[in-house]
């Protein structure tokens, strides 16, 4: 088979790439437990499947991780008082939000 033509060779006799083995490889997604990133937890996905609870504070989490990650990258600069008091009045909000989502947790799993 030739290059050329446009035909490519089996899997088996690619030339081989010198970088190619010092590539890091990412790892499977962990499937048998579900990250609540706002609590700090790892619950079965067994449970979590079973529970309506706990797919609701599943999504709240990911509605959770996405609103601290965007307000903190619009941090403003303590210079700025009304706008840092402002800023740092919404990560308490969040900080409520995640120990709301924590008590549910808790309870949820206290029904199994």
């Amino acid at each position: 088979m030739d290059w050329l033509d446009g035909t490519h060779l089996p899997l088996d006799e690619q030339p081989h790439h010198p970088r190619a083995a010092r590539r890091p490889r990412l790892a499977a997604p962990n499937v048998e437990n579900v990250d609540f990133e706002s609590i700090g937890a790892r619950i079965p996905a067994a449970l979590v499947a079973a529970s309506p609870t706990l797919m609701m504070v599943a999504a709240e989490d990911v509605c959770w991780r996405i609103a601290r990650d965007a307000l903190r990258a619009a941090r403003p600069s303590r210079l700025r008082r009304r706008a840092y008091a402002a800023w740092y009045a919404k990560m308490r909000s969040l900080d409520e939000k995640c120990e709301r989502l924590r008590i549910l947790v808790d309870e949820s799993l206290a029904a199994f």
